[in-house]
C-alpha cells in the first residue's frame, strides 16, 4: 500500500473509532472495529489506545514511522441509531464488503443521520417520568405531575440550555432545579398527593444511568482509566441533580412561607 493511500486509510479508521465513541458506542467495541477495519483495508502495522474521551493511534510499515493521531472524544449523548449503523459498517469492512471510498461514503451517510425527533424525546421523558413516579410508589395524579414536569425537562434540555449554552454542570443544577420547582407549583395547585414521589420521577431522565453502568464494566475489564472517567461524570451529575433539587425545595420553602 502506497504512503498516500495508507494515510487516507488510517484517517477513515480514526473517523470511525472516533465516531463509534462519540455517540455512545463501548471502548472495546471502537477499539475492535478499529483494528478489524485497519486489517481488511491493508493496515499490517496499526496500534490504537482507546479510553472513554480519546483515542491515540499511530502506523507504521517494516519499521518505519508514519504517523498517529490524538483525538478528544468529548462525553456525548448515546444515540444507538448511529452506533448499529457503525456495527454494521465494520462488519461489511471486515468481511471485505466496502472499499476505503464505500467507507467514507457510509461515514458521511452516518454523520448526517437523523435521530429521533424533539417531539418524540419530550414526550418520551414525559412518560419516562411518569413512569418511574408510579413505580416509586406515587398515585395517578403524581404520575400525571412528573409526566407535565418530565415534558417541561426536556423542552428545557432542547430549546433551552442550547440557547444559554450552559455548562454540563450547571445544566443539570439548573434543569433538575425546574424540574422540581414544577413539581412543586403542580402539588401546590392539588396536582398530587406525593411532592417526593413527583420529583423523583421528574428528575429520573437526568440519572446517569448508563455512565455509571459503563463505569462498573470497564472497572470489570481492568480499565481502570476509563471507569474513573465514567464514574466521575456519573457522580457529579448525580450530585449536580442533587445540588438542583435541594436549592428548589429552600426556595419553595421560602416562597411558601416555611411549608412545602
Amino acid at each position: 500500500m502506497e504512503k498516500i493511500e495508507a494515510m487516507e486509510v488510517f484517517d477513515l479508521v480514526n473517523r470511525m473509532g472516533e465516531a463509534i465513541l462519540s455517540n455512545g458506542g463501548e471502548i472495546f467495541r471502537a477499539d475492535e472495529a478499529m483494528r478489524y477495519a485497519a486489517k481488511a483495508l491493508g493496515l499490517k502495522e496499526f496500534n490504537a489506545y482507546v479510553i472513554a474521551n480519546g483515542i491515540f493511534t499511530s502506523i507504521s510499515a517494516e519499521g518505519q514511522f508514519y504517523s498517529s493521531q490524538i483525538h478528544s472524544v468529548p462525553l456525548a449523548p448515546i444515540m444507538l441509531c448511529r452506533v448499529e449503523a457503525l456495527n454494521n459498517l465494520s462488519r461489511q469492512i471486515s468481511a471485505g464488503e466496502c472499499t476505503p471510498q464505500e467507507m467514507k461514503e457510509e461515514l458521511d451517510r452516518i454523520d448526517k443521520m437523523k435521530v429521533s425527533g424533539n417531539l418524540i424525546q419530550i414526550l418520551a421523558s414525559g412518560v419516562g417520568s411518569a413512569s418511574f413516579c408510579y413505580l416509586f410508589g406515587g398515585s395517578a395524579w403524581d404520575s400525571a405531575a412528573a409526566f407535565a414536569a418530565g415534558v417541561l425537562l426536556y423542552i428545557f434540555l432542547i430549546y433551552g440550555a442550547p440557547k444559554v449554552k450552559l455548562p454540563k454542570i450547571m445544566m443539570n443544577i439548573t434543569a433538575s432545579l425546574i424540574v422540581s420547582l414544577v413539581c412543586c407549583i403542580l402539588f401546590k395547585a392539588g396536582l398530587g398527593n406525593n411532592l417526593d414521589r413527583m420529583v423523583i420521577g421528574a428528575i429520573f431522565p437526568l440519572v446517569p444511568g448508563i455512565p455509571l453502568t459503563n463505569s462498573v464494566r470497564n472497572f470489570l475489564e481492568n480499565d481502570y482509566l476509563s471507569g474513573i472517567i465514567r464514574l466521575v461524570d456519573a457522580l457529579l451529575t448525580a450530585g449536580c441533580i442533587a445540588v438542583g433539587v435541594g436549592v428548589a425545595m429552600n426556595i419553595w420553602s421560602i416562597v411558601a412561607g416555611g411549608g412545602i
